[in-house]
């Protein structure tokens, strides 16, 4: 049971209660001594009266200086309530445990600060008048969950630590951070334990699985912050996708960005693409409250450089999802070796002929694909590691045991592409290449009538994905007068990429250990059909190139979620990570998990004799040269506003001693919801107090 009272002005009131009182005992002081020279009977009928009307006066003044102090108090908006004023720790020593929510939505703006900053206030708060001899320990409640500071009774260490905090860029793990805090209160040393949550109650952080079995055996307060702030996030990038057209003499990149409004009404932002740091173009959107906008960026690629880049929407409440990052490089070079199974003296009849201009249609590699062509007889010669990919075009059968070479090349991480011809034995190909080869090759069908076309209706491979309307209704009327047919093998996983009309794969792929196989079941010259003759051979034939060495979606295509792990995928020499931030990692294993913080991660290679230790570095080494890059964005799930219901964390923490607190502002008025407000019935007991002062001086 407790009564507040709000105002200063309840000050003021008992200073007016008491200046009447120290009047009336002035003016008693100041009593002249009464004359003895008066009559007896005149002496003795004034005492008479005066003592008849002293309690009078006394009952008046205590009337008036009752009804001063109580419209004091009414004006103090006074609230009664039966609930135990609100302690943030314990009076008594206690072993507490707080669970801080540093996850990117605990960001949001409160007036002139985030909410996380206030949750930070209020821990220090709270240490400063805590019990002597308690202990603290505190558990950062952001994916994954951890335990950043272990049993201390230390106040200033605690307080050190919460300064050294941050809020993350990383999604909410409740259940988690719960968890060890329980254990964690398993080895304390006092009898009173606690636990504080920090949180914005976001939703997305209370997965039911988590919390399966965990009902805690200590009390917990949740603080929930959430009431907290001045301003709502209004929207979000939630995705973006970037490609390249291949047009005549240039080339296009193009950015499709996601924009989702959280607002219920029309908002009205600008979207802006950004280059290597710079504004290249920009974009207003009116987007229709609670729906997602698609909007696309293209930009004309000059320069074969790299590129990395974001898409950013204008500041709002909660700026962590406000930008999302991309990388883009055009200019990674793919060494290729053509063999050529049917060469001939006149240069446009052999079977690399077109395929060897349409991987480098240009003297200087623009294609970033640089291609070797070699006979079967040169093959020995060739050093098959130099190589990302092997194309055998219409080859009969590889030198002795060369086989074995191609696919140790192959489970190694290389990449095989076919193409069928006339000097093809499928006998061959069936026995040799039977470890390679998801299927059986059965027999050459030769259309009669007419001619084969491909299928390219709603296909979504990486491949075809570039190719716009115009060009796939292209792709469509390409003539296809023969091909393989083939029959799948047992225990064998493949992918087709492509049919052809009579419903017979036009393109199958398979992952052979490291590596990945590609067979084309036409020829890839003039000899079974009219494709190398086409606008879209060579953009074709590039991306099936880049997609069979990784380069539609290697290194520098990875988009990673804040905390997920990049894996190399070679082992050759050691590597460099330069951060967002600038800070140098050397990465000698396959993976690397600091991945904490969104924007563009640097990779550089070193060489196998650089001797620098794994860990940071302050430089990057002159010997270092860029490999590539992977970019890392937030998980956007943490942005949605869904809040989680008192109801439903009773349900999860079942059996657990909850208590639900509303952290107010600095300068926030309690809410008259806390108790029931006395202020009226203070009033109308004033005027009752001035109804008994009237009716004393009417019958004095």
């Amino acid at each position: 049971m407790s009564l507040n009272f709000s105002s200063p002005l309840f000050l003021f009131g008992l200073l007016g209660v008491s200046i009447p009182i120290l009047i009336h005992l002035l003016t008693r002081r100041q009593q002249k001594q009464i004359r003895f020279s008066a009559v007896y009977l005149l002496a003795q009928s004034r005492k008479r009266s005066i003592r008849k009307s002293r309690p009078n006066r006394l009952l008046l003044l205590l009337a008036r200086c009752l009804a001063i102090a109580l419209f004091s108090m009414a004006l103090a908006n006074p609230l009664f309530s039966f609930r135990q004023s609100e302690a943030f720790l314990s009076a008594s020593p206690a072993s507490i445990v707080f669970i801080l929510d540093d996850s990117y939505s605990m960001g949001i703006r409160a007036k002139d600060k985030t909410l996380f900053d206030s949750a930070l206030e209020y821990i220090t708060e709270g240490l400063n008048k805590s019990a002597d001899n308690s202990e603290f320990s505190m558990i950062l409640a952001s994916s994954p969950a951890r335990i950043e500071q272990d049993w201390t009774s230390d106040k200033s260490t605690l307080t050190a630590k919460l300064e050294e905090q941050a809020v993350s860029y990383r999604t909410t793990h409740i259940g988690e951070a719960v968890d060890k805090a329980i254990k964690l209160l398993e080895s304390a040393r006092q009898k009173n334990k606690q636990i504080l949550l920090l949180t914005d109650l976001d939703k997305n952080g209370w997965k039911e699985e988590t919390f399966f079995g965990l009902g805690a055996p200590y009390p917990i307060q949740v603080l929930n912050f959430s009431q907290l702030q001045s301003d709502s996030n209004k929207g979000m990038v939630q995705s973006i996708q970037v490609s390249q057209e291949f047009l005549t003499r240039s080339r296009l990149l193009r950015v499709k960005a996601e924009i989702k409004n959280f607002s219920s009404t029309v908002n009205r932002m600008p979207l802006s693409l950004f280059l290597e740091g710079k504004l290249v173009k920009e974009k207003l959107l009116d987007i229709p409250p609670g729906q997602t906008l698609v909007q696309e960026f293209s930009y004309p690629l000059r320069r074969n450089q790299p590129l990395n880049g974001k898409v950013q929407i204008s500041d709002d409440a909660l700026p962590a999802d406000n930008s999302r990052y991309f990388p883009f490089h055009p200019s990674q070079n793919i060494q290729v070796l053509v063999v050529d199974g049917d060469p001939e003296t006149i240069s446009h009849q052999s079977e690399s002929f077109y395929l060897e201009r349409a991987l480098n249609p240009f003297s200087v590699s623009l294609s970033h694909i640089d291609p070797t062509v070699s006979t079967l007889a040169e093959l020995p010669l060739r050093n098959l590691s130099d190589f990302s990919v092997i194309i055998l075009a219409n080859i009969r059968e590889l030198p002795s045991g060369y086989e074995l070479e191609l696919e140790k090349f192959v489970l190694n991480g290389g990449s095989l592409l076919l193409g069928m011809g006339d000097q093809v034995d499928p006998k061959y190909f069936n026995e040799s290449f039977g470890n390679l080869l998801p299927v059986r090759l059965e027999s050459q069908y030769q259309v009669r009538e007419g001619a084969l076309h491909l299928l390219l209706k709603n296909n979504t491979h990486p491949v075809m994905k570039v190719f716009s309307p115009k060009a796939l209704e292209e792709m469509r009327g390409i003539n296809f007068y023969s091909m393989y047919t083939v029959q799948a093998r047992e225990d064998k996983k493949f992918k087709v990429g492509t049919w052809f009309s009579n419903q017979h794969p036009a393109v199958i792929e398979s992952e052979v250990g490291k590596g990945i196989v590609v067979l084309f079941l036409s020829s890839l010259d003039r000899d079974w059909n009219d494709f190398p003759i086409q606008p879209t051979y060579l953009p074709w034939v590039q991306r099936w190139t880049q997609y069979a060495a990784r380069g539609l979606e290697n290194i520098s295509q990875q988009d990673l979620l804040v905390g997920e792990p990049f894996r190399k995928h070679t082992k050759d020499n050691k590597w460099i990570v330069r951060s967002p931030d600038g800070t140098l990692h050397i990465l000698e294993n396959e993976v690397f998990s600091d991945t904490f913080q969104p924007g563009v991660y640097r990779l550089f290679s070193l060489p196998s004799a650089n001797t620098a230790e794994p860990g940071l570095l302050t430089k990057l080494p002159h010997e270092a040269h860029p490999v590539g890059t992977f970019t890392v964005n937030i998980d956007t799930r943490e942005s949605e506003s869904g809040k989680i219901s008192q109801k439903e964390i009773e349900n999860l923490l079942e059996g657990t001693k909850l208590e639900f607190l509303e952290p107010q502002n600095q300068t926030a008025q309690p809410k008259t919801s806390d108790g029931i407000p006395l202020t009226t019935p203070f009033l109308l007991m004033v005027a009752g107090m001035l109804l008994i002062e009237g009716w004393m001086v009417r019958k004095e």
